[in-house]
């Protein structure tokens, strides 16, 4: 760049003793610099990197020698995996230690120690990973050790030379530093008064300038991103004007950046909250249905796409769609999916994240799975949005999602499972006694709110002791089942069949009387009746009672204990039929 023509005036003006001061400070200044540049400054951290690669290199050989030596004794993998692990850093040391081979004074012991390192390597540390290494351990070792002694003393010669080498430089320096010190400061002294008389000038063309550089500098400090004005002056002062224009746009991008990394962060900070407060949400909810939804509406808002939840049959071969954000809850086995196909398939079976590949005609979807233990309970299905694919952050994000919603639906699902175990009667699979005092009390309430009739059937199965003992227990539960089957089949809207305890059942009709409650009983009393005659044999047999509200009782407990009356009347009177309360027998 050339210098600025008015700079150029100035400095004839100031006469041709200045002019050959100026020259020789110009020579001297340009010589140290040009030669600190192209000799000394390369040699220094030519020598300096060196010496460093030269440690790094001998710390790997010494990690990679003592990981064989502990492979060589143990046989663990471990050490030979330390061993190779170690092998990158030796090969990034050594190429920057061939720089030194630039020194002459140095390029005899680079090699040599390469060498060195190299017949070590080739002829011990490669063979030290057979087992058991040729010629026996203990002389193998000894090999070794005689290999890498050698080495050392090649490192160790290197490592002096180098030293001497930066002293020798320093030392050079230094002289070279006190000779253009010493001549500078001779036509210093001569160029003084010279330089007092052109003080205005530089004042003029050199100082306002520079103040025009320091209030631009003071702009950038201060946030204001502008490109200083340009520079009336010297080549360095427009290089310096024009590295603070690159400086400052840099910054500005820079700015833009960190505001892009801001945006990202805030976008990720939300999806957190967003996770967060489900977890909240879903933490205290046994609810299987909420906590799909919330896992859904959440995974929505982390992905910015459509979301299908699945969830693992019971039998374990396939998974059924539970969740569909487009759609809502989907209905039990609308949709399946079998284990090992697709991307869904994929991840429920191995238990790894999946990806669609739309080439063989996947969905552009990932999958992740909702893991519990070591176990698969289900599958996050997220679609790619307008963003992008789901990746980075954000699948991140749907892990750790994933995470927290799979111990929550489990633990829901668990609970439903409890709670209708507590309901329901677990040989015949009709709701318990447990249940019908609730519904019991439930229906009584609503009868007498509405002012509607109410009934209550006791039925017990005639003779059952006698079934038991002669064809054995097992027998017996069979024969409940059927009738408890038997009695699930018949009920209608308004009819509840419940195991009351033993081979006594109940049956609760919330919306007809006494009447319609003793057609229902002679019903069932005919039909098992029928289904457990074989031959000439009747298996078993079954006694009714009825009892309705409010013609026989006021409340629930009166209700079934009438029933249970009108039974033990009807078992009195011969057994196999049904008696209703009020005139019964004794």
């Amino acid at each position: 760049m050339k210098p600025a023509p008015r700079l150029i005036h100035e400095v004839q003006r100031l006469g041709l003793t200045v002019s050959i001061a100026a020259l020789v400070i110009v020579v001297l200044v340009v010589f140290r610099l040009v030669w600190s540049a192209a000799v000394t400054t390369p040699t220094d951290q030519r020598l300096q990197s060196g010496l460093l690669a030269l440690e790094d290199s001998h710390q790997a050989m010494l990690d990679m020698d003592a990981a064989l030596r502990g492979y060589l004794a143990t046989g663990d993998q471990f050490f030979a995996d330390t061993a190779t692990d170690a092998a990158p850093v030796l090969a990034a040391a050594d190429t920057q230690m061939v720089n030194l081979l630039e020194e002459p004074q140095l390029r005899q012991d680079v090699l040599a120690l390469l060498l060195a390192q190299q017949r070590w390597r080739a002829e011990w540390a490669d063979q030290a990973r057979r087992l058991p290494p040729p010629g026996g351990v203990e002389l193998f070792l000894k090999q070794g050790k005689a290999l890498f002694d050698d080495y050392t003393a090649r490192k160790d010669a290197t490592r002096a030379d180098t030293l001497a080498a930066i002293d020798a430089a320093d030392r050079s320096n230094v002289i070279t530093q006190w000779i253009v010190g010493g001549l500078l400061t001779l036509v210093g002294v001569a160029t003084l008064l010279v330089a007092l008389r052109g003080r205005q000038r530089l004042q003029r063309h050199v100082v306002a300038p520079v103040d025009g550089l320091l209030a631009s500098v003071r702009d950038i400090g201060e946030g204001r991103l502008t490109p200083p004005h340009p520079v009336d002056g010297s080549a360095e002062l427009v290089a310096l004007r024009d590295g603070l224009a690159d400086m400052t746009v840099a910054l500005r991008r820079q700015r833009e950046e960190a505001a892009a990394q801001a945006e990202r962060l805030q976008a990720q900070t939300d999806r957190l909250r967003t996770i967060l407060i489900m977890t909240r949400e879903i933490a205290g909810s046994l609810n299987t249905r909420y906590v799909i939804d919330s896992t859904v509406q959440a995974a929505v808002a982390v992905t910015d796409g459509r979301v299908l939840l699945w969830l693992l049959e019971e039998d374990g071969n396939g998974l059924e769609l539970a969740y569909d954000s487009d759609r809502g809850p989907v209905a039990p086995m609308e949709t399946h999916c079998h284990l090992g196909v697709g991307v869904v398939g994929r991840s429920a079976r191995y238990g790894q994240i999946s990806r669609g590949d739309p080439e063989t005609g996947e969905d552009a979807a990932v999958a992740v799975p909702l893991v519990v233990g070591a176990r698969v309970i289900g599958i996050l299905e997220c679609y790619d949005s307008v963003e992008g694919e789901v990746e980075g952050q954000r699948l991140s994000a749907v892990e750790m999602l994933a995470t927290l919603s799979g111990s929550a639906i489990e633990a829901s699902r668990l609970h439903a499972a409890t709670e209708r175990l507590s309901q329901f009667d677990p040989l015949t699979q009709l709701a318990n006694r447990r249940r019908l005092g609730a519904d019991l009390d439930s229906a009584v309430a609503n009868a007498k709110r509405h002012g509607t009739p109410m009934s209550v059937i006791m039925l017990d199965l005639d003779h059952f002791k006698e079934l038991n003992d002669r064809y054995g227990h097992q027998q017996g539960d069979v024969v409940l089942q059927e009738v408890a089957s038997t009695l699930r089949t018949a009920m209608r809207d308004g009819e509840t069949a419940y195991r009351y305890g033993g081979e006594e059942f109940a049956i609760l009709v919330t919306r007809g009387g006494p009447d319609d409650a003793v057609q229902l009983a002679e019903r069932l009393r005919a039909r098992v009746e029928a289904d457990f005659r074989r031959g000439d044999k009747q298996l078993v047999t079954a006694s009714f009672g009825v009892a309705g509200l409010p013609e026989h009782a006021g409340d629930g407990e009166a209700l079934l204990s009438e029933a249970d009356r009108a039974l033990y009347s009807a078992k009195n009177s011969g057994r196999n039929r049904v008696h209703r309360a009020g005139g019964l027998v004794g």
